[in-house]
Order: structure tokens, then sequence, then C-alpha cells
């Protein structure tokens, strides 16, 4: 069966389409990384990636996804400045997880602001956005 001209033209276009759509996202995801965080809460801390040092470190306009668990007791991961407004519970056993763009650099202090044990208000990190270069 031969083609005629404008099925085959309509095919070139949809082709070309389809490459520069495919060469568009690949230079706009170029500036963006996706960071990945294991946030483990215990009595009375948390646990980054494995580390005592609770601190989130990305770049501005990273893409940061944390799982955020807990071991003993419910916990939070609750930051409140703006632009962030994060509030994640998690129960033992019972991890979520969640992702927001680092849009806004600075630090960020994150905590627990469950009561439902006093030790819980000692609960306390940073998240650090540096300013993209």
């Amino acid at each position: 069966m031969a083609l005629t001209s404008s099925t085959a033209r309509r095919r070139f276009i949809f082709v070309t389409l389809g490459l520069v759509g495919s060469f568009a996202s690949r230079i706009l995801a170029a500036g963006q990384t996706r960071r990945d965080f294991t946030v483990v809460a215990r009595r009375y801390g948390y646990r980054v990636n494995g580390s005592d040092v609770a601190e989130i470190r990305v770049v501005q306009n990273d893409l940061v996804h944390v799982t955020f668990s807990t071991e003993d007791i419910p916990h939070s991961f609750t930051i409140e400045e703006a632009p962030y407004r994060i509030m994640k519970r998690a129960e033992p056993g019972s991890p979520v997880s969640f992702s927001f763009r680092a849009d806004q650099p600075g630090r960020f202090r994150f905590f627990c602001n469950l009561t439902i044990d006093e030790g819980c208000r000692q609960m306390q990190g940073t998240l650090i956005v540096a300013a993209a270069r």
C-alpha cells in the first residue's frame, strides 16, 4: 500500500513533534535533580539517611523526595515556614512519602509538633536549600 503525500506529511510532522518534545523535556530536566532522603524519627531526634546529623541539604529547584518513618511512637515532620508548610505524621510501621520542589533558598527548621510525649518538643532538624548557581 503506497502512502499518499498527505499521510507521509502527517507522519513526518508527528515524528518531528515527538522528537522536539523529547528534546525539550530533557533540557528542562537537566537543571533539576531528584534528591531522595530517608528521615527516621526516634526518641527524641531525627536520623537523615542514617546520620545523626538532622540536616537535609539540597540545591534550589531540586525535587526533594522524603520517606519519613518512626521507630517508637507517632511523630511528625513539620515545617511551618513559607513557602514549604509541610506537616506529615507517621505511625510506627507506617512510613509516609512526600515530595516537594525546593524552590526557595534558605534554612528551614523541621520539628515534631506532636505532644504525645514531652520529648517530642526537642526533636528538630534543618532543611538547607542552597541558592542555584
